[in-house]
Order: C-alpha cells, then sequence, then structure tokens
C-alpha cells in the first residue's frame, strides 16, 4: 500500500453532501507529547519497584508463586516506560488525516476514528520550535461535581496546522442526519466510528 492509498482511507466514509476540506499526516520527528512527559516518572517508578519486588523475592528464596506473582507487575513497568514509544515510532508513518465539512477522519495503523463536526471539543493549537505545529481536542466533562469523562485526540506535528486549522473552522457545525455505513438512514451520533 503506498501514500497515495492511505491517504484515500476516508472515501468510504464520505457521505453525499461531504467534501474533503484539508489532507495531510505527520511530519517526522517529535515524538514526545506533554502527557509522555508526565507519564515517564510513573512509569519509572512502577519499573523500579516491581524489579525490586522480585529481585528481593529471588534472593531471600521465595517461593516460585511470589516469583511469578511480580512478573506481570514488570511487564506492565516494562510496557508504560518502553511501549508507547514503540507504538508511536511505529505507528507515526502509518497515520493519516482527513478533515471534511462534516467530520475529522484519522488512520492511525489499521485503525480508523471518527469525530463529528459538530460534537468537537474545544481546540487549541501548540506551536513547535521546528515551526510545525499539533492541534488538539481536548474536553472534560463534569457531572454533579465529579470528573465523569474526558475527550481528546489530536492531529500532530502538522507543517501545514495553519491550513488543517483552517479546514476545521470551516467545518459545518451542526448535526447532520443521512445514510449510515449499513446503508441503512440514521442521525450521525457524536462517537466514532472504528473500523
Amino acid at each position: 500500500m503506498n501514500d497515495t492509498d492511505n491517504y484515500d482511507f476516508y472515501k468510504p466514509y464520505l457521505t453525499d453532501q461531504e467534501r474533503v476540506l484539508w489532507i495531510g499526516k505527520p511530519e517526522k520527528g517529535r515524538l514526545f507529547t506533554g502527557r509522555d512527559f508526565v507519564m515517564l516518572p510513573f512509569s519509572v517508578i512502577w519499573l523500579s519497584f516491581s524489579v525490586i519486588w522480585e529481585i528481593a523475592a529471588f534472593q531471600s528464596g521465595a517461593p516460585l508463586f511470589s516469583l511469578l506473582f511480580g512478573l506481570p507487575f514488570v511487564a506492565i513497568g516494562l510496557y508504560l516506560l518502553f511501549g508507547g514509544i514503540i507504538q508511536k515510532i511505529r505507528l507515526k508513518g502509518r497515520t493519516f488525516y482527513a478533515i471534511t465539512n462534516q467530520k475529522i477522519m484519522i488512520k492511525r495503523g489499521n485503525k480508523i476514528e471518527i469525530y463529528d463536526g459538530w460534537d468537537l471539543p474545544p481546540m487549541s493549537i501548540q506551536i513547535h520550535k521546528n515551526g510545525n505545529g499539533t492541534i488538539l481536542f481536548q474536553e472534560t466533562l463534569y457531572s454533579g461535581g465529579r470528573r465523569s469523562r474526558s475527550r481528546y485526540f489530536m492531529l500532530e506535528n502538522l507543517s501545514d496546522f495553519v491550513q488543517a486549522q483552517n479546514a476545521v473552522n470551516r467545518m459545518d457545525r451542526y448535526q447532520v442526519s443521512g445514510p449510515d455505513l449499513k446503508g441503512g438512514s440514521s442521525s450521525v451520533s457524536g462517537n466514532r466510528w472504528v473500523k
């Protein structure tokens, strides 16, 4: 599959009234976000504690069950520390974006996320030192004074982030009805569809 095929991922999800406003993909570089730097100390502490547990259990001659009990925690620590980085590296070249007048579509590997334009969280832009930008959509919804749900997604490390932002601003921000993916008729909901 070449880049042209990857950019065409959105075509099956277009409705009759829809037109493409912008397509793009992340530029190379800039693998880490603020969330990654927040997770780094937590993952180091988790992994350190689990490894120390395993070493102590081994040196004390603890039963096999105690040694085996700690292994999943070591595996979780390794994943927290290295798994996200490996996954980002793997998906970086396989991520593509499309903005239509009705929705934002993100393809990461074989997964496609679709966000309806009328239900987008507030948008903010982070401009990086290299001149690229990341468009963030983030919202925390509260219910009865307690945090109930957080919505978060982003279009990462774009060289033409201004054009992407302009495309988002030109989206139709009202709820539309149309055919669903199975050929019936239904209202487009605020949930994302995943292929």
